[in-house]
């Protein structure tokens, strides 16, 4: 399995920081460059569907890079499709589509059972690996979207759930691709019950960090 690298998280927040500044299409279009002088190299591939990501926001104008970033991730596991990243990535951008617009969210069912059954693929293939601490992310965003699916049904939530205490407790230390691989994790502790507690623990562990968490914990601390 590919796993993540600092050269992920720093194309990711280069982008990211191009978006906010209103710059971000001079970083597609070299990124898109390199992409296109070798379309089999899933690195080039990934760099480019993760610059697009970093470009998403929840509004209608932004749903056509929505689509294109997910399509952008599907070229990169077409050639490598044990690229962790780039399965994650895919998954949680079709969990979103086609998110918040205005007052309305809503979520497109054909989306969620994509998104479903690419965390299906990555559960199972990270359970074959040498444990990573962002593995826990991806047992949380399939316990997330198992939520949007079946509601109220456990379903297989229970058994990712139980999946994030095996996973390390060590910092991920990935700045920028740390802001999207602890959204599932702060959405489950949001959500309290039961498991609410070894959860805010976890993604504290994990991403202590990241604002979000930050925030999420100051709200709600644990216990």
């Amino acid at each position: 399995m590919r796993a993540i690298t600092p050269a992920d998280d720093e194309v990711f927040g280069l982008a990211n920081v191009a978006a906010k500044l209103g710059r971000v299409d001079k970083v597609l279009a070299r990124i898109a460059d390199d992409h296109r002088a070798d379309p089999d190299d899933p690195d080039a591939a990934c760099r480019y569907a993760l610059a697009l990501m970093a470009t998403v926001r929840a509004d209608i104008a932004a749903h056509a890079r929505f689509t294109s970033a997910i399509d952008a991730f599907g070229r990169v596991l077409a050639v490598a499709p044990q690229h962790w990243l780039a399965r994650y990535s895919r998954a949680r951008l079709r969990a979103l589509v086609p998110s918040t617009y205005g007052s309305l969210s809503v979520h497109a069912p054909s989306e969620l059972a994509k998104a479903a059954e690419d965390l299906a693929v990555l559960v199972a293939a990270q359970a074959d690996q040498p444990p990573q601490p962002y593995f826990a992310s991806a047992y949380a965003l399939a316990a997330v979207v198992d939520r949007l699916v079946d509601g109220d049904s456990t379903g297989g939530r229970s058994a990712h759930l139980a999946a994030l205490d095996g996973c390390p407790r060590r910092p991920v230390r990935l700045p920028a691709l740390g802001a999207i691989l602890c959204e599932p994790l702060v959405t489950l502790y949001a959500g309290g019950g039961p498991q609410a507690a070894r959860i805010g623990e976890l993604m504290a562990a994990l991403y202590g960090d990241q604002s979000a968490v930050v925030d999420a914990l100051r709200r709600q601390p644990v216990g």
